[in-house]
């Protein structure tokens, strides 16, 4: 006869100290009172209190994108306005037969009833749709979380909690938050396919069926959950029907969109070699992982898919509580791949773009799961440095993002000028950034659809389109000359005409020191004082700042309107004081 002796966890049960009752030496230095007051602490801050401790920091991450989301502004951007122009009648009314028509190759229905009721509900507001789409991405998260294995001890599930957090709400990602319309449509689509692989993971098909084509209904990187989900029914050893169906419902999927699909190509020239798709295809999948380079993106991009190669070959990966973690790796890798197929003729870097992260972002989150679990199979003892890693990578992961951050930043700050383009009925000026505005117009206007519905502003703290100034109280802004000027001054260094409005960029300060009198906003008012143009001011000129020591970094404006004779810009500083520069290039004796 034999008998077998399980070992037992030293996580769940770590060893004891001696317990001395308090007696000899140590009780005398009040040793004894010390051990009494840890024990208390032990007791009180057990492994599942610390857990819950820990998983309070996946609060962190999402809570830095709700601020910024908040500073991203009302206006809404590119692909939303070609969106709700195709889908609004005429009486800003919903037209049910435009949600199906793809944008730029992708199936959209989803998202665009997303634009449609954000532009009925919140006035067409970014920001509020940038709040749900956070809620989307919590969401998410919630449900890794679920999925994570119940035999890992409670401080390594939460230190995969935080990482999921710090890389789902990433940096990286930033433009999925702050440009509404795009994560409305690549997190929508993410969430339910995390959706229908837990349904299925658990064998609810069925349900898992029809969440996966609310999935394809809202983004074409969606398609690929059909396959993955076609794996997870094979890991799970189902009848043939049930690891076919998903097959057959990809391929009519497919199908209807092959037919609903536009004809016209959005890239470039095709590369149509197997080394620009390898390399747009890496950079994809480890994106996650550098700052802002390609090289970078495809060594890591390559290691990931070599440590997914070594754990097929491991027996604890291969467990099947970790099926649904291999189906979603399955589903990253294949969407990373589409994409990568279908821009590869973008240029090398492409595969950078922050959109693009919530992919990789599917492709690390499984890696760190099944890496986590081998890890702690193999030495228990190890629950928390695992969990430390995983946390200290999700903030890597975040982090690496601050360069993608700044960019998006510098793009929000000048974003107020299509605004002043559709306020002002200059939106044909700006080429395809907007629709046609005698096709756009219109609908915004019965939606009641910011900019268009009264709240637009110039930020002057007064004059406004179709207001007037009293140009006999305005002064001339003389240029700056060669030294850092110590009064106001300022300089027009480009007029870029775009028929009924150009673009004017320049810049003006209030002079060098602390307390000068610094710019407020900038106008263009045409020869009787009526405000006919503004745009964006407090911008960033790093190399007039170089050049005039002292003066604060924020000095540039960008404006947009109608240019005469007569035209004048006119600044406004924060004093109220207003001063003006003729609308066109400074002579300013350079060569």
């Amino acid at each position: 006869m034999t008998s077998t002796v399980l070992k037992k966890d030293p996580e769940a049960d770590p060893p004891r100290e001696p317990d001395n009752g308090g007696d000899g030496e140590d009780s005398v230095n009040g040793g004894g009172r010390a051990d009494a007051w840890v024990a208390a602490l032990r007791r009180r801050f057990t492994d599942r209190t610390v857990a819950r401790l820990v998983e309070l920091l996946a609060l962190i991450p999402p809570i830095a994108i709700v601020l910024e989301v908040a500073r991203s502004g009302k206006l809404q951007w590119l692909d939303y306005w070609y969106v709700l122009e195709r889908i609004t009648n005429p009486d800003g009314s919903l037209r049910a037969v435009g949600l199906l028509q793809p944008q730029n190759e992708h199936p959209l229905m989803i998202p665009s009833l997303l634009y449609w009721l954000d532009a009925r509900l919140a006035d067409g507001d970014n920001r509020v749709l940038g709040y749900l789409v956070i809620v989307i991405a919590a969401v998410t998260v919630l449900l890794m979380r679920a999925a994570l294995p119940a035999s890992l001890p409670p401080v390594v599930r939460a230190g995969l909690v935080v990482g999921a957090s710090a890389l789902v709400f990433s940096l990286q990602g930033l433009h999925m938050f702050v440009r509404s319309m795009s994560g409305s449509a690549w997190l929508t689509a993410n969430l339910f396919v995390v959706a229908s692989l837990v349904l299925a993971h658990r064998r609810t098909w069925w349900a898992a069926w029809g969440v996966g084509i609310l999935a394809t209904a809202s983004y074409g990187t969606a398609f690929a959950l059909w396959p993955a989900l076609a794996v997870l029914a094979t890991l799970h050893k189902e009848r043939w029907r049930t690891r076919l169906v998903p097959l057959g419902i990809g391929v009519v999927v497919v199908g209807i969109w092959y037919v609903l699909k536009p004809v016209n190509w959005v890239g470039g020239v095709p590369a149509n070699d197997i080394g620009s798709l390898l390399f747009t295809f890496l950079t994809i999948v480890g994106k996650m992982w550098t700052a802002d380079n390609a090289g970078v993106a495809v060594i890591a991009g390559a290691l990931m898919l070599v440590v997914y190669a070594v754990l097929m070959t491991n027996k604890t990966a291969r467990d099947k509580a970790l099926r649904f973690w291999w189906a979603l790796a399955v589903y990253g890798v294949l969407a990373c791949g589409m994409i990568a197929a279908a821009r590869v003729d973008f240029g090398a870097d492409f595969g950078l773009s922050s959109r693009y992260s919530s992919l990789a972002v599917m492709v690390s989150v499984p890696l760190l799961v099944l890496m986590a679990v081998v890890l702690y199979k193999g030495v228990r003892r190890n629950a928390q440095k695992i969990a430390i890693t995983t946390v200290s990578l999700g903030v890597v992961g975040f982090t690496l993002g601050l360069p993608t951050a700044a960019m998006l930043r510098s793009q929000i700050a000048e974003h107020p000028i299509e605004g002043v383009a559709i306020a002002a009925g200059y939106g044909d000026v700006l080429g395809p950034v907007l629709p046609r505005e005698a096709q756009l117009e219109p609908k915004l206007t019965a939606l009641h659809h910011y900019p268009l519905n009264g709240t637009f502003s110039l930020g002057c703290g007064g004059p406004e389109l179709g207001s007037t100034i009293d140009l006999t109280r305005t002064t001339a802004l003389p240029q700056p000359g060669s030294r850092s000027p110590s009064e106001p001054a300022g300089v027009i260094d480009r007029v870029e005409p775009r028929g009924e409005a150009s673009i004017i960029i320049g810049w003006a300060t209030g002079g060098v020191g602390r307390g000068t009198d610094q710019v407020r906003c900038t106008l263009v008012v045409d020869g009787a004082g009526k405000v006919v143009g503004g745009g964006v001011s407090r911008m960033t000129r790093s190399e007039v700042t170089a050049r005039y020591w002292d003066l604060p970094p924020d000095v540039g404006f960008k404006v947009l309107g109608p240019v005469t004779d007569e035209t004048r810009v006119v600044v406004v500083y924060e004093s109220g004081a207003m001063r003006w520069l003729p609308a066109q290039v400074s002579d300013t004796g350079d060569e």
